[in-house]
């Protein structure tokens, strides 16, 4: 077959015993029987369902046993075949019947909400609204059983099917505040930080501003006395200014930006802080052209990633989009 997949083969001395036209007839044979003879491990996880199937509807004069935890584990490695056979949505559904067969005894809870977890990752690869179902259902189980670190996994990677597939920022935010709801009842600081972190970029991205700054101000809190994180305060105030700056109140805004000098005495020397005070003004004169220049400097000492520069570009077209006086 290898021979016949390479064209160099159609000038093989080979062909000596055979025309031209008997050659690719013959390969087109081999082909059509490639294609209607389904891999081995489709045919395996076939026959892994039937047994599955056979187990879970099998009865005994002396009682069923484990027949329903056999079943399920049998649909579980039918899964796994399917996998194997890339048959995405065929493993997503042999997952799925493993879980609810593991969901009807208490022992076995654990293993369901890792099925549904297998049961997502197989329906991601074409039905991003079905994993998300799986996941909820894995996340039900997990918070029942007070595995809030798993629990709050699944929302992350709700989060990430909602922002990546979906295009639903909505989506994404509210199940980012979910798994730091989540990750807090497990006492882990740093993955709170992390989620908060992600609700504040995408409430700045459906324009909730208020929603934003108060996260990235909680977060920034939590780091004050963090020898790890602490470097990472100015970053914070910085994405918290702009913020203000996008609501148009600049009282307020130089007010926050005092509130911050307070909570980190060394913010009021950094470029972060001169660079926000300095495009505050540009803000409150009207000009344009010098807020320009400013973030220009600054872009050149510091890169300007995607969400600051859509920011910036938001509190331009707001000054460009204010009526003049004159």
């Amino acid at each position: 077959m290898a021979l016949w997949k390479n064209q160099a083969a159609l000038s093989s001395p080979l062909l000596s015993l055979y025309s031209r036209h008997t050659f690719l007839l013959v390969y087109s044979i081999a082909v059509t029987i490639i294609a209607i003879d389904p891999p081995m491990s489709e045919r395996q996880a076939q026959e892994l369902l039937q047994q599955a199937d056979k187990r879970l509807n099998s009865w005994s004069w002396f009682g069923g046993g484990n027949k329903e935890e056999e079943a399920a584990e049998l649909y579980e490695k039918a899964g796994n075949t399917f996998k194997l056979a890339q048959r995405w949505n065929d493993a997503g559904e042999a997952f799925t019947k493993a879980a609810q067969l593991f969901m009807k005894t208490s022992d076995t809870l654990y293993d369901a909400s890792k099925a549904y977890e297998s049961a997502a990752k197989c329906y991601k690869k074409n039905q991003p609204e079905m994993a998300i179902s799986m996941l909820d259902s894995a996340i039900k189980i997990d918070k029942e059983g007070a595995h809030f670190r798993n629990a709050a996994k699944h929302h992350q990677e709700i989060a990430e099917i909602y922002e990546s597939d979906l295009i639903d920022l909505q989506g994404a935010m509210y199940n980012w505040e979910q798994a730091a709801t989540l990750h807090m009842a497990d006492d882990q600081q740093a993955m709170v930080n992390k989620c908060l972190l992600k609700v504040a970029h995408f409430a700045a991205q459906l324009e909730q501003y208020d929603k934003a700054i108060e996260n990235l101000e909680t977060v920034a809190t939590a780091s004050a006395d963090n020898q790890l994180t602490k470097w990472s305060i100015k970053e914070y105030f910085l994405k918290a200014g702009l913020c203000h700056l996008c609501t148009g109140d600049l009282v307020r805004t130089r007010q926050a930006l005092d509130k911050y000098c307070n909570m980190d005495m060394s913010f009021e020397n950094t470029r972060e802080y001169k660079f926000l005070v300095g495009i505050l003004e540009c803000v409150d004169n009207g000009d344009v052209e010098l807020f320009t220049q400013k973030v220009f400097e600054f872009d050149q000492l510091t890169k300007l990633d995607h969400w600051k520069t859509t920011i910036l570009l938001r509190i331009k077209k707001s000054m460009d989009e204010e009526p003049s006086l004159l």
